[in-house]
């Protein structure tokens, strides 16, 4: 029998089944010789080798999981450490500043509140053109955007029958003309050729073909009189087919094409069943203004005479002045109805020098000045410091750093959601010697006093509150 190596089990021959136990491979023992050839020998000699070449494979195999394994743990190892070491630095990282006083500046000038709206932009004054006439658009002499002058000639109209009802009435009037000419010629010949009788005396005959000739005359100027009316009256009709500018203005709507039907003053477009479109609209545009809605809680303090500033978003380079000159004194929306709506009020602002370049139906965004101080000093309303909400002061920085403050007591006159006016810094008055805000007290804060809404924690106050003990003392009045 040959001699077969026999090969032990390691400690990496071992693996680990589902339930943790441990599988060991077998051993390879010495194979018996086959008793009856020599075939046999060589049979187990290579099934041997076999055998020891897919145990290599497994280790390998083994191995090669084993290393995927600690490779896969050492990264999530890594990206826990990692994340830690980011998550460190961001907690105790801290914003550059952190210890640094907010701050803001007192300002001097004019203090305004407004009440903000939107609305469309319209003509002062517009007129529709609407011709008298039905047929169709024979000719158009102007076109959208044109300036006219009352009487232009806008657009013409072709009506046949209005043709014929003139020339039928210049006949009546020519026939009319001739009937009377021939009662006049009658009537002079009856008086030239008076009729009488064998003695010599008028007969009663005569004076009754007198008065008759008579009689025709003035029939006939009736007629002629009455066919020269209706002549007039076809000429007037044939003469509305010109559509003229019923005042001046500029074209700013134009539906009007040659061809269109025109019934009713309206153009008809073809299967048109809506009643029609208006031919052109003729503005003023001269003067414009802006209809907006304000609500109820803001009307009362919209008044006739208050400036506003207009903007509009096609044009955001142009800003119009404008003047509140009406108020409705009913309320415009469902909610007045009891629709569940917000109550507002229509509010008419006039823009007496519009851009040429503003088109009516642009939207167009009111800005009402509600108040103006002029001449007031004004601080921030985050500036604002109060105890009791009554009583207000403001911390003024008193070194560059704003580190050092005192308190300083204001009144607060008027204020909007951004600032609110603590003073002025000198009594001033009018032509008349009327004093200019009289209400508004004199304050010794002064444009470009540094102002600290939050002295943060290492401010400390000089002569007001001390951040770090909390400690106050006399406060400066100004």
């Amino acid at each position: 029998m040959p001699n077969v190596p026999t090969i032990t089990p390691g400690p990496d021959d071992t693996e680990r089944t589902p339930e943790g136990a441990t599988e060991t491979f077998p051993l390879i023992t010495n194979v018996h010789a086959d008793k009856q050839s020599g075939r046999a020998n060589d049979t187990a000699e290579i099934s041997d080798e076999e055998a020891y070449a897919k145990l290599k494979a497994k280790r390998a195999e083994r191995r090669r999981k084993k290393l995927i394994r600690r490779g896969i743990a050492a990264g999530v190892v890594g990206a826990i450490a990692l994340i830690a070491i980011v998550a460190t630095l961001v907690i105790n990282a801290q914003p550059q500043g952190a210890n640094e006083p907010v701050t803001d500046m007192v300002t001097e000038g004019t203090f305004t509140t407004t009440v903000e709206a939107k609305g469309q932009l319209k003509p002062i004054s517009s007129s529709v053109v609407s011709p008298s006439v039905d047929g169709t658009v024979d000719s158009i002499n102007v076109q959208a955007g044109q300036s006219v002058n009352e009487g232009d000639m806008l657009m013409t109209i072709k009506n046949d029958e209005l043709d014929r009802n003139v020339a039928e009435a210049q006949r009546a009037v020519a026939a009319a003309q001739e009937d009377l000419a021939n009662a006049q010629k009658a009537a002079a010949a009856a008086q030239a050729t008076p009729t009488t009788d064998v003695e010599g005396a008028s007969a009663a005959t005569g004076v009754s073909a007198a008065s008759a000739d008579t009689n025709a005359v003035s029939a006939a100027q009736r007629s002629l009189a009455s066919a020269q009316a209706n002549l007039d009256q076809a000429n007037a009709k044939a003469a509305s087919r010109t559509v003229t500018a019923p005042n001046s203005g500029s074209i700013v709507e134009l539906n009007a094409k040659v061809g269109a039907t025109v019934t009713g003053g309206m153009i008809m477009g073809e299967n048109d069943t809506s009643g029609g479109k208006q031919c052109m609209q003729i503005a003023d545009l001269s003067k414009m203004k802006v209809t907006v809605q304000v609500g109820e809680k803001n009307i009362a303090k919209i008044a006739v005479g208050q400036s506003a500033n207009v903007t509009y978003p096609a044009f955001p380079d142009i800003v119009s002045q404008g003047t509140v000159t009406a108020i409705a004194s009913v309320a415009n929306s469902d909610a007045a109805n009891g629709g569940g709506g917000s109550v507002t009020f229509n509010v008419d602002i006039l823009i007496e020098a519009p851009d040429a370049r503003l088109k009516p139906g642009m939207t167009a965004e009111v800005s009402v000045v509600t108040e103006q101080l002029d001449d007031v000093v004004m601080v921030p309303t985050m500036a604002l410091m109060t105890e009791d909400g009554e009583h207000y002061y403001v911390n003024v920085a008193t070194d560059d750093e704003g580190k050092q403050t005192r308190r300083v007591k204001v009144t607060v006159v008027t204020q909007n959601d951004n600032e609110a006016v603590v003073g002025k810094t000198q009594v001033k008055r009018d032509d008349q010697g009327n004093e200019i805000n009289p209400n508004v007290p004199v304050t010794k804060l002064r444009d470009g006093d540094t102002l600290i809404m939050d002295t943060g924690a290492d401010a400390t106050a000089d002569g007001g509150y001390s951040a770090e003990s909390g400690s106050m003392s006399a406060d400066e009045d100004m």
